[in-house]
């Protein structure tokens, strides 16, 4: 007798998620096949991710936890995602002074290599709406940032909500950006190839960051990269509708982020919340914006792309078409994803090389 679609999903559970992103994808486009395949708008669900999609179906949402409860359950989660760091990646912990909220931890990588010569130095900004996650939670994406691009990266932990609500988070960027200017020097980074790169709400951070910069008349990074970003409060219908209950971003679980992080009375629309509320991205740095299909917030990240062009920003963009949100953290659960976050590190380096022609 062959296998049904529930014999799939209790195995799935049981294995766990490493046996998910050890499937072969011939394997995984059968088990997917028997449960259904996961379309929207078009684009089909990877298999992995669809199996992995499955197995979560009946698991309590974030949205009514606690916040505590929530990066409990979240970082649970991006354990069991997340592929293995890549090796030849030496990893530290390090501390960044905020001059408003005190010290932050951070983690710095480096390629293990002895410096022979000045290197690209990376910010990452991670994802979780500003009310989870940690330095965990992409961990290994920056370890293949570091080895991709030869580059150091620090990774900032800044404060969550609803403890901290915005803009603390801004204010924490602001140190972290400073910080590793002036640590440039003894991490032997060269300060004309510095990137700055987040996902989700760490691409609202990231994309906030470059604009405070032009606005003081600052220099700019060599490269922003914002990886299915949050940029736009005032977004709806479209993706916003079509994806209201995806994997694993739904509209419940972004208004229970917006609710922790934002104060009473705040305006979301403003630019410093709501980046692509910028009257004027002129000046910014080149971009990389990848989103993913399978995303609320898909066609504003797309928008923003489209803006930044316009305003002559040079651009890199496009959709991840068998991708959901959240699609970095996610390379142990499938093959795609994590060549999806291969090519956001071959966009960086494009970037990169001509930032230093």
């Amino acid at each position: 007798m062959s296998p049904s679609a529930e014999d799939f999903v209790s195995w799935a559970k049981s294995a766990g998620a490493s046996a998910l992103g050890k499937m072969p994808v011939g394997a995984a486009e059968s088990a997917a096949g028997l449960i259904g395949e996961y379309e929207i708008d078009g684009y089909v669900l990877d298999p992995h991710i669809r199996l992995a999609m499955k197995t979560t179906e009946r698991d309590q949402s974030i949205h009514t936890m606690t916040p505590a409860h929530a990066r409990r359950a979240s970082a649970a989660g991006f354990r069991a995602s997340n592929a293995p760091r890549v090796d030849g990646v030496s990893v530290s912990p390090t501390v960044i002074s905020d001059p408003i909220h005190g010290d932050l931890p951070g983690r710095v990588y480096e390629p293990s290599q002895t410096a022979e010569a000045l290197r690209p130095g990376v910010l990452f900004l991670h994802q979780g709406g500003s009310v989870i996650g940690d330095l965990e939670t992409c961990d290994t994406f920056c370890t293949q940032l570091a080895a991709g691009l030869g580059a150091v990266v620090v990774s900032l932990d800044y404060l969550l909500a609803p403890e901290h609500q915005f803009p603390t988070q801004n204010d924490n960027v602001d140190a972290a950006w400073d910080w590793l200017l002036d640590s440039a020097r003894y991490l032997s980074i060269d300060t004309s190839q510095l990137v700055v790169c987040g996902d989700s709400a760490g691409g609202q951070l990231t994309a906030s960051l470059c604009q405070r910069l032009r606005d003081a008349e600052r220099p700019q990074p060599a490269v922003q990269a914002l990886i299915y970003p949050f940029v736009d409060a005032a977004a709806t219908g479209g993706s916003m509708e079509s994806c209201a209950d995806a994997f694993p971003l739904t509209i419940d679980i972004a208004h229970f982020f917006t609710a922790q992080l934002v104060p009473d009375g705040f305006d979301r629309e403003d630019p410093s919340f709501s980046p692509a509320q910028h009257l004027n991205l002129a000046g910014l740095a080149p971009a990389v914006v990848v989103t993913a299909a399978f995303d609320i917030l898909r066609d504003q990240g797309v928008a923003y792309g489209d803006k930044l062009r316009e305003a002559g920003v040079p651009v890199i963009s496009r959709i991840e078409e068998t991708m959901p949100h959240s699609f970095l953290a996610m390379g142990g659960l499938s093959p795609e994803a994590y060549a999806a976050s291969e090519r956001v590190i071959a966009d960086i380096s494009t970037l990169l090389t001509k930032a230093g022609e």
